[in-house]
C-alpha cells in the first residue's frame, strides 16, 4: 500500500499502460480501492491521457492529409 496518495505521475504512468512492474501495480490498484481521493485524481489523469491520445491521433491525422497533397 502506498504510505501517502499516488503522484499524478505514477497515475499517468498507470493509464498509459507504463507500468511494468507486477507489484508496483498492485500497490497502485490496492490504493485506489481504498482512497477515494486518488480514485478521483485517477479520473483526472484517465481523462488527461485521453485528451493527449485524442490529440495525437489529430496531428497523425493532419500529417496524412497534408502529406498527400
Amino acid at each position: 500500500m502506498f504510505r501517502s496518495h499516488i503522484t499524478h505521475h505514477d497515475l499517468e504512468r498507470y493509464y498509459l499502460g507504463m507500468i511494468q512492474s507486477e507489484a508496483e501495480l498492485v500497490r497502485l490498484e490496492e490504493h485506489l480501492l481504498a482512497c477515494p481521493e486518488c480514485v478521483a485524481r485517477a479520473e483526472e489523469a484517465e481523462q488527461y491521457v485521453d485528451i493527449l491520445r485524442a490529440a495525437l491521433l489529430q496531428t497523425e491525422e493532419s500529417h496524412y492529409l497534408l502529406a498527400g497533397r
